[in-house]
C-alpha cells in the first residue's frame, strides 16, 4: 500500500514538472521579467520564510549553502551556484522569480518550475533569501 502511494506521488511530481517546464524563461534574461519589481520587502521575516521554503524545495539540488552541490544534484548539468555572480537567466528579482516560478530552459538544466507547488509570496520570499546568500540585485 505504501509503495503505491509513493509511486503515485512520484508520477504526479514528474507530470507536474514536465508541464511547468513548457513555459521556462530563456537563457540570457527576460526584459519583461526584469521589469517586475519584488512586492515583498526583504525583511528578516521574509528572508527566514524564504530560508524555510528553500530547505523544503531547493536544498536537495542547490545544497545547504546554495553551491549547487545538494545530495540529489545532477552531475551534468550541475544546479546553479546561487552564491556566485554568474546568472545565466538574468539577475534581477523579477528574473529570479520567473526562473523559480517557471523553471529554466530544458537545454542545459533540470530546473523545474515551482508554479503550483509554491505560492507567489513563497517565491518572492525565496528571492529575498537568495539575495541574502548570493549577489545583490542588479542596479537598473
Amino acid at each position: 500500500m505504501r509503495t503505491r502511494v509513493w509511486i503515485a506521488l512520484f508520477v504526479g511530481c514528474v507530470l507536474l514538472m514536465a508541464a511547468s517546464g513548457a513555459s521556462a524563461q530563456k537563457r540570457g534574461g527576460d526584459p519583461k521579467a526584469k521589469a517586475v519589481k519584488n512586492p515583498v520587502p526583504a525583511t528578516s521575516a521574509s528572508v527566514m520564510a524564504g530560508r524555510a521554503a528553500y530547505g523544503r524545495n531547493c536544498r536537495q539540488c542547490h545544497g545547504l549553502r546554495g553551491k549547487g552541490d545538494g545530495p540529489l544534484a545532477p552531475k551534468n548539468p550541475r544546479p546553479a551556484d546561487l552564491t556566485d555572480a554568474k546568472w545565466d537567466h538574468g539577475s534581477s528579482d523579477g528574473e529570479l522569480f520567473a526562473i523559480i516560478w517557471n523553471g529554466a530552459p530544458a537545454a542545459g538544466t533540470e530546473m523545474k518550475g515551482m508554479k503550483g507547488t509554491l505560492t507567489e509570496k513563497d517565491v518572492w520570499n525565496l528571492v529575498n533569501f537568495i539575495r541574502s546568500v548570493g549577489p545583490k540585485a542588479a542596479t537598473p
